[in-house]
């Protein structure tokens, strides 16, 4: 983990936190009478509405779910009650070839070095797949001695994981799906159990797939919006799941179902985990959330590779949603919160509303500016129109940062609150910004269904669309 060892790094958001209050204050007291309709108040404040409905019920149906094991440290963070399937004195101890860490590697000459430093305490269990590397990666690999396959054949992570499934021994039951640039935290670093006793505990579950919490290291200010957003997503959205949760990049599987789901996977790296989870959970497994065992990774460190993975992740969303819709529909019969997660949340609030937050994200933006324009006297904005109503966004921002703090004290661990708080204030922010590269990921999926091309080319399959249009590239120059 990386540690801040200046305090410049906190200046920066402090002072447009600072800046922000203020301006909230003067122009709520320079305000204008100005027309204001209840129509484009609601719709303005529609992205902070269903966040924090969203939020709210999603902190409740957690507590629900392991209300008989809450406050029990062997329970806490964990989206089921393990112990019907644990019986005190009738754990099974781990063989140490029971399981395998499993990883498909693609150029990673460069962090080489990293990647072996920190999977040197498991070596004896990492088995690696060769991606159809073109630097020395397999080389130096094998010099060094792990275990790396390679057929020379670029097949992309999930069909790279599954031949290297059809590689293993038969004795490896289980498997630890890995990313090369995580890093696998013991009690030290956070964790409150180790890897072996995370993989035990599965394998007497009888599920199909595990997740641990993945949280972002430290590494500059766009760092810190991540780091909350991970920790919102796993710690609140992953563990109100119960067993029917989603996997994530790293997530340990039954070795049999998670063949089973790449047999029936299109192998496509957009979603990749999301496509695994759905078809394990329509067919009937279990897939549950174990936040006390934590990985780390960095997230992207410039605004265009962020923005690029966005773009990628929401074409995903949509592209596996529509495809495996029988899949979803399915696994959202399970229960009603299944159905909430699956089909009002996913296909209704984040896909079908879709068009609707874009509005609202633009009633923000002018509310906003037009608090500006009343702060300054710029007359640069109509005064008086019921569209520039500068308290349309005073009310979402304040609305929001006080979901804000209240997920900063009730979801994110105190260790980490020092380094998300200052950035608390500017999350809307943040949000409104993720509008644009998920508009661009759907602009994608109706780009190629109806003319074979894409709007914006994203990071993750550069040779799949040869013929992309520059705009979408040159926003993410702006943005960056």
């Amino acid at each position: 983990m990386k540690v801040l060892r200046s305090p410049w790094g906190l200046i920066a958001p402090l002072g447009v936190s600072a800046l922000l209050v203020a301006w909230v204050a003067l122009s709520a007291a320079n305000a204008q009478a100005v027309s204001f309709s209840v129509v484009l108040f609601a719709l303005a404040n529609l992205i902070v509405y269903t966040d924090a409905l969203d939020f709210l019920l999603r902190v409740y149906v957690r507590r629900r779910h392991t209300a008989t094991a809450r406050g029990t440290e062997r329970q806490r963070d964990l989206s089921i009650d393990l112990a019907p399937a644990m019986p005190l004195g009738m754990r099974r101890v781990v063989s140490s070839q029971s399981y395998a860490i499993i990883a498909s590697v693609y150029n990673l000459e460069e962090r080489l070095d990293e990647f072996m430093e920190a999977f040197e305490p498991y070596r004896n269990r990492v088995w690696l797949i060769s991606d159809g590397s073109t630097d020395d990666t397999l080389q130096r690999l094998r010099q060094a001695g792990w275990r790396c396959f390679d057929d020379g054949v670029n097949r992309h992570k999930p069909g790279a994981i599954k031949r290297l499934l059809e590689r293993l021994p038969d004795f490896v039951e289980t498997v630890l799906v890995v990313d090369p640039d995580i890093r696998i935290r013991g009690r030290a670093g956070g964790s409150t159990i180790d890897l072996e006793q995370f993989v035990a505990e599965f394998q007497q579950s009888g599920a199909a797939a595990a997740c641990p919490r993945v949280m972002i290291e430290p590494d500059g200010w766009l760092a810190r919006f991540q780091a909350f957003e991970y920790c919102l997503a796993f710690r609140v959205g992953r563990e109100s799941l119960a067993d029917y949760s989603i996997t994530s990049g790293v997530s340990l599987y039954r070795r049999d179902a998670l063949t089973n789901a790449l047999n029936r996977h299109s192998l496509s790296v957009y979603a990749e985990d999301f496509e695994n989870a759905v078809l394990l959970l329509s067919h009937g497994e279990r897939v549950y959330y174990d936040g006390r065992l934590i990985v780390s990774t960095e997230g992207p460190g410039l605004l265009r590779r962020w923005f690029s993975q966005r773009v990628g992740w929401y074409y995903g969303l949509l592209k596996v949603y529509t495809e495996r819709f029988g899949a979803v529909w399915h696994t959202a019969r399970r229960t009603p919160f299944a159905f909430y997660h699956y089909i009002i949340y996913v296909g209704v609030l984040s896909l079908g509303l879709h068009v609707v937050k874009i509005v609202s994200a633009v009633l923000l933006v002018i509310s906003f500016a037009s608090g500006f324009d009343n702060l300054f006297l710029t007359h640069l904005i109509p005064v008086g129109s019921v569209w520039t109503n500068p308290v349309y966004f005073m009310t979402a921002i304040g609305s929001y940062l006080a979901l804000g703090v209240i997920a900063l004290f009730t979801v994110v661990p105190k260790a980490e609150r020092a380094y998300v708080a200052p950035i608390v204030p500017l999350y809307l922010f943040y949000a409104l910004v993720h509008i644009i590269p998920m508009s661009l990921g759907f602009a994608n999926w109706v780009g190629l269904k109806l003319w074979g091309r894409r709007v914006y080319r994203d990071h993750y399959e550069p040779g799949e669309s040869p013929s992309v249009a520059v705009a979408g590239q040159v926003l993410a120059r702006r943005l960056e």
